[in-house]
């Protein structure tokens, strides 16, 4: 049985040639049934299961009634027909913020963003903050398989990836916007970018390069296919800088930095926090000797390897590792000096990042776009050292020292740089070494990191989605009729590669005069290609092809930008 009465979708009942048919308008899908499932649905919202048996048991055959029962159950499974989980339309209504989002993130559970402690990468757990502090600015509705009110301002939605495409008019006439997270796996979002009808879509993006090159040629992709009105964010100007050396408009990056809630993560007694940890992993050592700290996965990529090599450059100091496992380095024998202090959760990292004198943050991985734990330990006061590669530097600041790095020109195996263990030792030890130094290291960290806030992260999404939409409402489609004809050189010119020529006639696909007096006008073929390219295809995409073509990039760009003005002006 399959528990009537149930909330239907908004459904069109009707008949073809004698055969009826119902439209899921919410699914957009259009579904063949038999009499007496038409019959059924009639009575689906006000009986139960047994009731319409009843009723409908003088007309059908029990095993028709049961077969139209399990056809149902199919549909259900599916998504069709039938309302999965709350009947959200009252809770909707009494929504107050217009701005409502579409977030779609394939693949992560969306009660994990609720609850902080299922967390541990910090790409998740940067979203799961920003998720909250957006919600005081947009209604969020996440892509999910069932109906319902997570919290406040917060709904899964019956909307799965397959449903995207069919749903475009009802997605655009509902969301202010779709945010989602770049993976590597871009099937889905790809064939998105080809109707405009979609509002604008926001793709976050946490690894800008590593994984053996997929991740570039996967942010390309995207690239070249995104409309107009879309956009990447990152969490600082590297990525933006990174790919300038790719891309032709770099304005497609946006940086939106992560931020911290600082008064959890806040300067706290440190002898006092030291002894707190001494006491529980049973080493006190760690109360007596200047110590080191490392909040990570314990793997090659965060620099567990150069962390290892630290300790045993630095006997005189304690090594502290909180992660949650040694992972394969458990079965090694390491330094002395080096203690792992175990997994903790999240409201117990303040203890944890204050027991540290140094925060080490060796990561060499092409996924390093911001560094989230060392914004954390500045937070509570705790100079850093890091690397010298990708974003990193740019959240430090003056409030950390930056060491060497040996940056690779292409990533090998996720790894994009090798930090040097030496001039990592030599930046602990000099700020170990000099009390003043390390207090106002210290104040300079607290003081930077407060300036990083979740809800300044949460209003920026706000504010590039209003750019976003200006910018859609300048897309302009190309009806430019052109044609590519043989030519004969033009007397005065040189008749070198004028064997062909591009034409652009003085019309539209409408036949709307739209050139200064009824003519055509002769092009070069390079200027009529991009012409033709663009009826169906993006500029990015126009920009891959010119690249190739065109062996001056300035003359290649200088095509590319007077064919879309002509575009512009001629709309």
């Amino acid at each position: 049985m399959l528990g009537f009465p149930k909330v239907l979708h908004q459904l069109h009942l009707f008949e073809e040639k004698g055969v009826p048919y119902v439209a899921d308008l919410n699914k957009a899908r259009v579904v063949e049934l038999s009499v007496v499932m038409m019959d059924i649905l009639k009575l689906a919202e006000t009986q139960t299961d047994d009731a319409i048996v009843e009723t409908l048991s003088a007309s059908y055959e029990e095993n028709d009634i049961s077969e139209a029962f399990e056809r149902f159950a199919e549909l259900e499974r599916e998504g069709l027909l039938f309302n999965r989980g709350e009947d959200l339309a009252r809770s909707l209504a009494t929504e107050s913020k217009w701005r409502k989002l579409l977030v779609v993130i394939p693949g992560i559970n969306v009660d994990s963003f609720f609850d902080i402690e299922t967390l541990s990468a910090g790409t998740n757990m940067a979203l799961a903050y920003m998720i909250r502090h957006l919600t005081k600015y947009a209604d969020l509705h996440f892509a999910g398989s069932r109906n319902r009110k997570i919290t406040d301002s917060v709904y899964e939605v019956d909307i799965g990836i397959d449903d995207l495409v069919r749903l475009r008019s009802k997605i655009a006439e509902t969301y202010y916007g779709i945010l989602t997270l770049h993976q590597d796996h871009e099937r889905w979002l790809l064939p998105l970018y080809r109707y405009l009808e979609f509002p604008p879509i926001l793709v976050q993006n946490h690894a800008p390069r590593g994984h053996g090159g997929q991740a570039i040629n996967s942010m390309l992709r995207h690239y070249a296919a995104m409309r107009d009105c879309d956009g990447f964010t990152a969490p600082s100007d590297y990525v933006r800088d990174f790919y300038a050396d790719y891309v032709w408009d770099p304005s497609f990056f946006n940086t939106l930095p992560n931020g911290v809630d600082s008064k959890l993560f806040r300067p706290m007694d440190k002898a006092a926090a030291k002894r707190e940890i001494a006491e529980l992993v049973g080493d006190e050592r760690i109360e007596i000797a200047p110590t080191v700290g490392y909040l990570s996965r314990v793997q090659s990529e965060k620099g567990a390897s150069v962390y290892l090599k630290l300790a045993a450059l630095n006997p005189h100091l304690i090594f502290m590792i909180a992660g949650p496992d040694m992972g394969r380095y458990a079965s090694r024998e390491v330094p002395k000096n080096l203690v792992y202090i175990g997994f903790h959760p999240r409201e117990k990292l303040p203890v944890i990042y204050n027991a540290f004198d140094v925060y080490c943050f060796p990561s060499m991985s092409g996924e390093e776009t911001f560094g989230l734990t060392v914004l954390e330990a500045m937070a509570c006061g705790v100079p850093p050292v890091v690397p010298n590669f990708d974003g990193v530097p740019s959240v430090v600041g003056d409030a950390g020292l930056v060491a060497n790095a040996e940056n690779f020109a292409h990533d090998i195996a996720t790894f994009v740089s090798y930090p040097c263990p030496v001039d990592f030792s030599e930046k602990i030890n000099t700020l170990l070494n000099d009390t003043e130094m390390w207090q106002a290291f210290s104040e300079r960290a607290r003081e930077r990191a407060v300036l990083f806030t979740w809800d300044k992260t949460a209003r920026r999404i706000v504010q590039l989605f209003k750019i976003l939409h200006q910018k859609k409402k300048l897309i302009n489609r190309n009806r430019l009729l052109n044609v590519f004809a043989p030519a004969q050189p033009i007397e005065g010119e040189e008749p070198e590669g004028q064997n062909c020529r591009s034409v652009v006639l003085s019309m539209n696909t409408h036949y709307e005069r739209c050139l200064i007096r009824d003519a055509v006008y002769p092009l070069p073929v390079e200027d009529g290609l991009v012409l033709s390219i663009l009826k169906a295809h993006t500029a990015r995409e126009a920009e891959s092809i010119l690249a190739e073509l065109v062996a001056d990039e300035t003359e290649a760009r200088s095509i590319l930008r007077r064919v879309r003005g002509l575009i512009n002006a001629t709309a």
